[in-house]
C-alpha cells in the first residue's frame, strides 16, 4: 500500500507540474497572437510620441528603439531637452534642469533599467532564450478582472509580474522590483487605451505608480514602425 501511495505521489506530482507548464505556454501563446508578436519581432525600429503628464506638468516626449538593444528618450520642458541613451553597452543622461551641459555615464543600476527598457519584444517573449526564469501565479484580481499573473525573474534578481486580461490577452498591469543601490523599488504600471498600428497592440495610455500613489501618466500619440533611425541617435548625446 505504501509504495502505491508513493506512487500515486508521484504521478499526481509529475501531472501537476505538466499542466502547470502548458498553462503557461497557452496563456503566452495567447497573449503573443493578442499583441501581433509575430509582425513586432520583424519590426528593426520603432519611433513613438506623446505626453508625460507629472505633477500637472505637461511633457512633450520622444521615445526611439532600434535593433539591437537600442534606445534614446527626449523630453522637453521650457525650451529645455532631456535625453537618456543605451546603444546596447553604453549609456548617457544629459540633464540641463540639473545644469549640466555635457552627458554624463549612466551607474550600472541605471544601465539595467536601460537595458530592459530596450527589449522591443518585451520580457515574455523568448524568455527561456534571454535567461529569465517564468512562472505561471494563478489569477489575481485586478479591479475588478481576475487576470492571468506571470511573474519573470531576471538573473540578477529583479522580479517582473504581470497580469494580462483573460478575454483580450493583453498586459493591463506590471510590477517591477528592481534592486537600485542595493535597495528594492516597487512601481506599478498600468495599461489601458489599446490602438492596433500595423497589427500590432500599442498601450495608448500608462500610469506609473510608486506605492499606491500615482508618480505620472504617459499618453501616447503616434508610432512609427521601421523608420530611418541613424546609430548615432543611440550614442552619447551633445547639448543642442
Amino acid at each position: 500500500m505504501k509504495n502505491i501511495s508513493k506512487i500515486l505521489s508521484v504521478l499526481l506530482l509529475v501531472s501537476g507540474n505538466l499542466v502547470h507548464a502548458q498553462s503557461l505556454d497557452d496563456i503566452l501563446k495567447d497573449h503573443y497572437a493578442a499583441i501581433g508578436q509575430d509582425k513586432m519581432i520583424k519590426i528593426n525600429t520603432q519611433k513613438m510620441t506623446g505626453k508625460m503628464l507629472q505633477g500637472g506638468v505637461e511633457i512633450p516626449f520622444i521615445q526611439m528603439a532600434k535593433r539591437p538593444d537600442k534606445v534614446r528618450v527626449e523630453g522637453t520642458f521650457q525650451e529645455l531637452t532631456f535625453i537618456q541613451t543605451y546603444n546596447g553597452k553604453e549609456g548617457w543622461s544629459l540633464n540641463p534642469f540639473t545644469g549640466a551641459t555635457d552627458a554624463q555615464p549612466m551607474s550600472e543600476d541605471q544601465l539595467k533599467s536601460m537595458k530592459y527598457q530596450s527589449d522591443m519584444d518585451g520580457m515574455l517573449w523568448n524568455w527561456k532564450e534571454k535567461g529569465y526564469t517564468t512562472t505561471y501565479e494563478g489569477k489575481d484580481d485586478m479591479e475588478g478582472t481576475s487576470c492571468y499573473k506571470i511573474k519573470v525573474v531576471t538573473k540578477d534578481g529583479d522580479a517582473f509580474t504581470y497580469y494580462i486580461d483573460p478575454d483580450s490577452y493583453v498586459i493591463v498591469r506590471s510590477n517591477s522590483k528592481i534592486k537600485i543601490m542595493g535597495n528594492e523599488t516597487d512601481a506599478d504600471t498600468y495599461y489601458s487605451n489599446y490602438k492596433q498600428i500595423d497589427g500590432i497592440a500599442i498601450p495608448g495610455k500608462m500610469e506609473n505608480k510608486m506605492n499606491g500613489q500615482l508618480a505620472g501618466t504617459i499618453m501616447v500619440d503616434t508610432v512609427y514602425f521601421n523608420t530611418e533611425l541613424a546609430d548615432s541617435l543611440f550614442d552619447k548625446p551633445v547639448k543642442k
